[in-house]
């Protein structure tokens, strides 16, 4: 029972967590964009599919998100913390704020390099102005008049008492943004990365799972250890055996009550059939019984 219930602890902390390493990728956008529908992605691999989406050319702004300090447990209730994100990422919710298409990588492995969807608008696109923002900062208004443009957005992390309030005020601030854009023709890319705090918290995590690991590794062997000494006890207890030498008949015992017991049904069985078919056997009928009745008899009749 130990054991069992250490193995469903840890498979239930690895489903809750997923992996420690890793963090989300999120992006949604106006216009239709042939996106991947894997949950699980390296980070090249990612950029490099993110890229050839944005090669088309979708949109009018392109607005990148850098989150930092989240995971994806964060995420987990979104439309509480996220109410935005979680609507635009809702196929049944999307197409009443003009979405169309929208993309959800629930782990990333290792950090996403923006550099080469950078590379891509601006020399593909023909996005020369670039406008930094950052919530401190408020928005420029007046610098979103420019199209085609990109525009990067870096949002600070949530603290560890007030995370699901501070990510919603960081998801209010994008809100407002889009609604302040003067074309709603727009794409969305929303990185995130841990911080050093949840970094602690995945070697803390981590450091749980080794623990569970070291006590279902010290189960395992106590069952071995019980397992082997079963059988050398009963190795040890075959070895004590005296084997009977004289003939066959004094070794084994061949007509035990079972046997018997075989025998005497069999005999019954056997019995049985043989009167069965005595007597089927000694039905006798004439010939004269399957012949036509004719002549004189046949008239009286």
């Amino acid at each position: 029972m130990r054991l069992l219930g250490l193995c469903a602890l840890a498979l239930a902390a690895q489903h809750a967590y997923g992996y420690l390493d890793t963090a989300p990728f999120f992006m949604f956008s106006t216009s239709e964009l042939l996106t991947t529908t894997s949950h699980i992605q390296s980070a090249p691999l990612l950029t490099s599919d993110v890229a050839l989406s944005l090669s088309s050319c979708p949109s009018d702004y392109y607005i990148l998100v850098s989150q930092q300090g989240v995971s994806l447990q964060d995420y987990s209730n979104s439309k509480k913390s996220t109410p935005l994100l979680s609507k635009a990422l809702s196929p049944s919710q999307a197409t009443d704020s003009g979405i169309r298409s929208s993309l959800a990588v629930t782990d990333v492995l290792g950090p996403v390099d923006s550099s080469a969807w950078i590379e891509v608008l601006t020399s593909k696109c023909g996005v020369s102005t670039t406008t930094r923002i950052s919530k401190h900062g408020g928005i420029p208004i007046n610098d979103l008049t420019t199209s085609p443009q990109l525009i990067q957005l870096n949002l600070p992390a949530p603290s560890s008492e007030k995370r699901t309030s501070d990510l919603s005020a960081n998801d209010a601030f994008l809100a407002s943004l889009i609604d302040l854009l003067p074309k709603q023709n727009y794409t969305v890319l929303y990185t995130t990365s841990r911080s050093a705090d949840g970094m602690l918290v995945a070697q803390g995590r981590e450091a749980l799972e080794y623990d569970m690991e070291s006590q279902l590794q010290e189960s395992l062997h106590l069952d071995l250890k019980r397992d082997l000494g079963v059988h050398v006890s009963a190795n040890k207890t075959g070895s004590n055996q005296t084997i009977i030498d004289g003939p066959l008949f004094d070794k084994y015992q061949f007509f035990t009550p079972g046997i018997f017991m075989g025998y005497l049904v069999g005999f019954l069985l056997l019995s049985m059939l043989y009167v069965a078919i005595s007597a089927v056997a000694s039905l006798q009928v004439t010939y004269a019984a399957f012949d036509k009745e004719q002549g004189q008899l046949a008239g009286k009749k």
